[in-house]
């Protein structure tokens, strides 16, 4: 798949200034542009010629030839980390607009690797295509309906959720940390995530017990509390249930030390 990647040759970031014409820049030959949108909106037209509205988390991914983001809605500008990659074939890996369903974790990403790039990290031959194959991963992982935005009621319970996730979470809580009611907090989530709030904090905790036990730092009885489990059965049945494995085997298969 990275086969093609020469290397990468910027990491950039880019603010539209508001009320002004902006000119689309356009990838050249033999190279990939890749744009993440980190604020504002911007307006893109696909295939059909149909407008749609991007914001935060949206990744456009042009080949040579084509336009880059140029335009914007009224006054919300949009801004954008520039990724620009030289490949030995033009060959897009995945399609030109994504809008991966893990926003912040990309975007914390992108931050990230901004920062490293800037630091002197961009001499080291493997980070560019670290950088290109996370990308990727984002590019084909889960996606949310394009132009689509959370309501501040769901950013509160997925926050909430996600520093409290180790405790004994009850929906109740959950739905009063966003200000909304029960049957609200389960509806916000089936339309948004496509999951129950149930499914999503079940799925917190057995990606957490999951790295845990790839560690080997802790009992697998310490992990079923400190991901919040109520017992160390409802861990097992739960992690049988996702992982169709229990956490002994998970752990003897993922763990670098040897667990017998």
């Amino acid at each position: 798949m990275l086969s093609h990647l020469k290397k990468m040759n910027m990491i950039g970031f880019f603010k539209a200034p508001a009320n002004e014409k902006i000119n689309p820049g356009k990838a050249l030959e033999n190279m990939e542009y890749l744009e993440l949108v980190s604020g504002g909106h911007t307006l893109f037209s696909g295939p059909d010629g149909k407008n749609t509205l991007y914001g935060r988390g949206s990744l456009f991914w042009h080949k040579a030839g084509e336009n880059t983001i140029y335009r914007y809605h009224g006054d919300d500008p949009y801004s954008c980390y520039v990724f620009q990659f030289e490949v030995a074939k033009e060959k897009r890996p995945c399609p030109r607009v994504t809008v991966p369903l893990h926003t912040e974790q990309l975007m914390g990403f992108a931050e990230d690797v901004f920062r490293r790039y800037h630091a002197g990290e961009q001499e080291n031959m493997f980070f560019g295509a670290m950088v290109y194959s996370t990308l990727l991963w984002y590019a084909c992982g889960p996606q949310r309906n394009p132009g689509e935005r959370y309501p501040d009621s769901l950013k509160f319970a997925l926050d909430f959720m996600q520093n409290h996730f180790d405790s004994c979470l009850h929906l109740d809580e959950i739905a009063a940390a966003a200000g909304i009611s029960q049957p609200y907090l389960f509806s916000v989530f089936k339309r948004y995530l496509k999951v129950s709030p149930h499914q999503y904090l079940l799925s917190l905790r057995i990606s957490r017990a999951k790295q845990l036990l790839a560690s080997g730092e802790s009992a697998i009885k310490e992990i079923a509390s400190d991901c919040g489990f109520e017992s160390l059965e409802v861990f097992y049945r739960q992690f049988m249930k996702q992982e169709s494995s229990t956490p002994a085997a998970y752990r003897k298969r993922f763990s670098p030390l040897d667990m017998n």
